[in-house]
């Protein structure tokens, strides 16, 4: 959804709407300062709410890897994999990170590499069809991908190993 989607979420201890507050405040802030100070408060209650459960982070993440783990040879971005899982990208991308390390297309492209060391190694499938067997949707990408990631080329590789 849109950014302030999340907000609608937060409730404070009596159970009272912080939006309504929130919105309130900023209403009779006379500065830009003010808005400022008010919108970093509403920020870290924010990010309190939302990561005090860490492990419902650590949950979403497993399902989204899982999810790539069985869809590598489909197309895969921020919007298909938060739609798989009913996040918004943003914060899909924020906990994929924070659990990780790492971002998501880095995560992705680094899985679908090792699929293809594995497909090089174990058959005797044509580049190409490494390329679209894993993935890639550009054999010339995939093979700039697979120097970078293993030092050598696909077909080096193949030879090699």
């Amino acid at each position: 959804g849109p950014p302030g989607w999340a907000f609608s979420h937060l409730y404070n201890e009596s159970g009272e709407r912080l939006v309504a507050g929130i919105v309130e405040e900023l209403y009779q802030s006379g500065t830009i300062q003010g808005v400022v100070d008010i919108l970093e408060r509403t920020i870290s209650i924010y990010e309190e709410t939302m990561f005090s459960n860490k492990s419902s982070a650590r949950n979403e993440v497993e399902k989204v890897k899982s999810y790539i783990y069985a869809h590598y040879p489909e197309e895969l971005s921020v919007e298909i994999l938060s739609n798989a899982v009913y996040l918004s990208p943003g914060y899909l991308s924020y906990i994929f990170k924070q659990e990780t390390g790492e971002g998501l297309s880095h995560f992705i492209r680094q899985f679908r590499l090792e699929k293809a060391k594995e497909l090089l190694c174990t058959t005797n499938m044509k580049i190409v069809q490494i390329c679209k067997e894993t993935g890639f949707t550009n054999a010339s990408y995939f093979c700039k991908s697979f120097r970078e990631y293993y030092g050598c080329s696909p077909e080096r590789f193949r030879k090699t190993a």
